[in-house]
């Protein structure tokens, strides 16, 4: 058990699968952990460390939806490869205050939803090296959002389905509109074919150019 746990220690997000472990059983190994509160079965497949001070059989420790999803896309394709988008990344980016009750991240190939213990994680096939991503900080480790100015954008967008309000919409697009920077939202959208996009962003925001 203790290889388990170093090994989800060693991890940039701390989350695996059974196959990630070259022991014997892991599954029998991860039920055990499960069982005497020191991982948290995710979802069917995906484990979480929980952190030390929360550890125990009573703990009732879960991670935010966004760890959630960032850690099980990272266990598929390696955390230097997926992304938080759209309503996710508007969250790691603070720019929303109330939990989301799905979890929306980028992966290489297509995925169905899954579900997992605190949500719905929808994964959206998009290039890693095509988006404008920035460093964020969850409960289960770093890992990468779109930037405010990429998740503006996207949200902008009528695809993937973000199923949001259009309320809740508009309220992260007016957080993450202090941060934008108007320079260079614009190269992004002329260099993915978004200036139409940007010009809706433009008008929601009612935001005159700088």
């Amino acid at each position: 058990m203790a290889q388990i746990i170093e090994e989800l220690n060693r991890r940039q997000l701390r989350v695996a699968r059974p196959d990630s472990f070259d022991i014997s059983r892991p599954d029998t190994e991860l039920r055990r952990l499960t069982d005497n509160g020191s991982v948290l079965q995710l979802s069917k497949g995906f484990y979480a460390l929980i952190p030390e001070g929360r550890r125990g059989p009573d703990a009732g420790w879960i991670p935010t939806i966004e760890g959630a999803a960032l850690g099980m896309a990272a266990a598929l394709y390696g955390s230097d490869s997926v992304a938080l988008i759209g309503p996710s990344a508007a969250r790691a980016h603070r720019c929303y205050p109330r939990a989301l009750g799905t979890g929306y991240v980028t992966a290489p190939a297509r995925l169905r939803p899954r579900q997992s213990a605190v949500g719905n994680i929808r994964f959206v096939t998009r290039e890693f090296n095509k988006m404008d991503t920035v460093r964020v900080e969850t409960d289960l480790g770093p890992g990468w959002a779109t930037s405010p100015e990429q998740t503006a954008l996207d949200l902008c967008r009528n695809r993937p389905d973000w199923r949001i309000s259009e309320s809740a919409r508009n309220e992260m697009l007016q957080m993450l509109a202090a941060r934008i920077d108007w320079e260079l939202i614009g190269e992004i959208a002329e260099q993915t074919r978004g200036l139409k996009t940007l010009g809706r962003l433009r008008s929601k925001l009612d935001t005159e150019t700088p």
